[in-house]
């Protein structure tokens, strides 16, 4: 990647502005939270709460759009409010009838185990506390994601990406006066996403390259957080959005797609990259 960099100042230039670009907007989780478009909870996402909702939220987001998982939570909060987080304490059978019957929810693969799941992510806060202020306490994101994973049920122990707990990791990176350099160090790495990947082969290094430069999971995980630094040396959680919204469809179904990249601009003309973007509207 070195010598990448050395060949491309300019355009090094160009995708660090692309990922300014993206400064002050809030994951699109955080819009169910006190405040946001879409509010269902009554307090903040930095809130003891609030961070212990988002550790929900992750542990459940496996093969399941966003909003209808949100929408779940939120409908189990209206029906337990402050109850919600002493579920491990709860009838699991009610718990497990409020989910069953939950018709939005399709086919989900996980809706057996998502009654366990989350009595087991309050067994956590239960041990731990505000999950934020634990994560602070341990101030280190790898030794935080191996005891989310170890702790929790299907937060992923045997996962090789370990995504569930690393993208909690980095949410809480985007709660307001979080501290995130405190415990999203140097060794902390975050998640990994397809429009990570389509990024660095239309941007990157890899458009320059025939074999990708890695061999296995671990090594794609930090090359792409190496890249993450690259772009945003002071706060590498900052290139994380960015990056996953190029080329992300907003509404997988719409025809032509608008790109998640096009609508936090606010439009390809404010995009430093469109003249070499393959997706850019045409004027």
């Amino acid at each position: 990647m070195g010598s990448w960099v050395e060949r491309n100042q300019v355009h090094l230039g160009n995708l660090r502005a692309y990922v300014e670009g993206f400064r002050g907007h809030a994951p699109s989780a955080f819009a169910w939270f006190e405040g946001g478009s879409k509010a269902r909870f009554p307090f903040s996402p930095g809130s003891d709460r609030g961070a212990a909702m988002l550790l929900c939220f992750c542990a459940l987001y496996q093969n399941i759009p966003e909003a209808r998982l949100m929408a779940m939570l939120a409908d189990l909060w209206d029906g337990y409010g402050t109850d919600f987080l002493r579920l491990n304490k709860l009838s699991f059978e009610e718990l497990q009838t409020r989910i069953e019957a939950d018709r939005a929810l399709g086919n989900w693969g996980i809706r057996k185990q998502a009654p366990g799941i989350l009595r087991s992510v309050c067994d956590f806060f239960f041990r731990h506390g505000s999950p934020l202020a634990w994560v602070r306490s341990v101030s280190n994101g790898e030794e935080c994601v191996r005891i989310l994973c170890e702790e929790i049920f299907l937060m992923g122990k045997t996962s090789l990406f370990k995504s569930k707990a690393r993208y909690f990791i980095w949410l809480l990176t985007q709660v307001p006066d979080s501290h995130a350099e405190a415990f999203c160090t140097e060794k902390t790495l975050l998640p990994i996403t397809p429009g990570h990947l389509r990024f660095l082969r239309e941007f990157g290094p890899l458009k320059e390259r025939q074999s990708v430069p890695w061999r296995g999971p671990e090594e794609k995980l930090a090359y792409l957080n190496r890249f993450f630094r690259l772009l945003a040396p002071e706060a590498p959680w900052s290139a994380y959005a960015p990056l996953d919204a190029y080329l992300k469809a907003v509404d997988p179904k719409r025809t032509p797609p608008q790109w998640e990249c096009r609508v936090k601009l606010g439009g390809c003309l404010q995009c430093p990259l469109a003249p070499l973007c393959p997706g850019r509207e045409e004027f």
